[in-house]
């Protein structure tokens, strides 16, 4: 009457979580890994990253190989395809960022030589927000979450490794904090009115310059609570990104999102 008599191995496969500080010459990596189409333009410091979803070929972004030194070993993830990608930004606070990756089963490696970036993470309250086009100065904190499937697809082959890790579609989705001003936020989401938001964080000069810009050109709210628990009247907003023919990269089709980085890091680092 025993219902567990052995276990045999299968597949194998990982899933790598991390967060951090949204570093503008780091992010690049898991935009790029998430979305997979990327242009780069500039003939010198700040380089243009414009990345948005792929749609030529099989539409696959590119995979990584991600190494983890945790002090007792390191292990590498290769293969690895990211499946989350979350921007968040609060104005009294930096940019943050949240992501995961599914990858073929780790192995054990020599630990790297650590190599950080000299640039320093964003600060939330340097960005400047348009909704529809217009500025808007009332945005409290955000974040824009993206996301895709990643399937792990076994074949009788002779190995216990995925025959293939494929990333399916891409949703775009978000939220924002709000001081209620006037009830044009509120109309948007009653009327279920189609609107663009830009978010862009800027840093530095010259050379030197960095920045982040979240633009998606066709949104739709999915909520607004008004909420009057403090001294002031909040509005905390959901909304969806539609794909759409505008915000698109070189391979062409529908995305829903176009994200740009501007940097010191040179074509062809981030694929």
């Amino acid at each position: 009457m025993a219902e567990l008599y052995d276990e045999i191995p299968t597949v194998k496969s990982s899933t790598f979580d991390f967060s951090g500080d949204a570093y503008p010459d780091i992010l690049g990596f898991m935009v790029t890994g998430v979305l997979g189409d990327l242009t780069t333009t500039g003939a010198a410091a700040p380089y243009s990253h414009a990345a948005s979803l792929y749609n030529a070929n099989d539409g696959q972004p590119p995979s990584y190989t991600l190494t983890d030194f945790y002090a007792v070993n390191t292990r590498q993830y290769p293969g690895s395809k990211f499946s989350d990608l979350e921007i968040k930004f609060n104005a009294d606070g930096l940019i943050t960022y949240s992501a995961k990756a599914v990858g073929l089963a780790s192995i054990p490696t020599t630990a790297p030589t650590p190599s950080f970036t000299s640039v320093q993470p964003l600060a939330a309250w340097t960005g400047a927000v348009q909704i529809g086009g217009s500025p808007f100065h009332a945005l409290m904190d955000g974040s824009i979450s993206i996301k895709r499937s990643v399937a792990i697809i076994p074949t009788v082959d002779g190995s216990q490794s995925p025959h293939a890790l494929w990333s399916g579609p891409v949703t775009v989705s978000g939220k924002m904090t709000l001081v209620m001003e006037d009830e044009s936020q509120l109309t948007n989401f009653l009327t279920t009115a189609t609107t663009s938001l830009d978010f862009t964080f800027q840093a530095g000069t010259g050379a030197s310059l960095v920045s982040l810009k979240l633009h998606m050109s066709s949104v739709i709210y999915g909520q607004a609570d008004i909420s009057r628990g403090k001294e002031y009247v909040e509005i905390g907003v959901t909304f969806n990104a539609k794909a759409n023919a505008t915000d698109v990269g070189a391979s062409g089709g529908y995305s829903p999102i176009k994200v740009t980085l501007q940097n010191s890091v040179v074509a062809g680092t981030y694929k």
